[in-house]
């Protein structure tokens, strides 16, 4: 199976979102300047290029610097948001399934 790479998230000078990475992300700088604020963390992070963090936590802030590094300013900065780990094929299926198992083997009603 072929899949296609992930389209990089442009920001603008100042520009901010939030992520929610409870389930673990990996995000990628992939031109300008990024700054990153997490929930109970005292210092925020500012990535350049090629810079790579791991997040696992939700409310998480990302903006672009206000003057991307470098000696001509980008129009914007980019990054990359991937899962840590991929879910395996089928994996849905298998948990229902066991759910399904659990509750007949507990005498719980299922609905799905």
């Amino acid at each position: 199976m072929h899949t296609k790479p992930p389209t990089p998230t442009r920001l603008l000078p100042q520009q901010t979102r939030v992520i929610h990475a409870s389930a673990g992300m990996r995000l990628r700088v992939v031109s300008g300047r990024v700054w990153l604020t997490q929930p109970h963390v005292a210092q925020d992070l500012f990535l350049g290029p090629g810079s790579v963090v791991d997040l696992l936590q939700d409310w998480i802030v990302v903006g672009a610097d206000a003057e991307p590094a470098g000696t001509r300013p980008e129009l914007y900065s980019e990054y990359v948001l991937t899962p840590l780990v991929a879910p395996a094929p089928g994996w849905f299926q298998r948990l229902r399934k066991s759910r399904i198992a659990n509750r007949v083997r507990s005498g719980v009603s299922v609905i799905w």
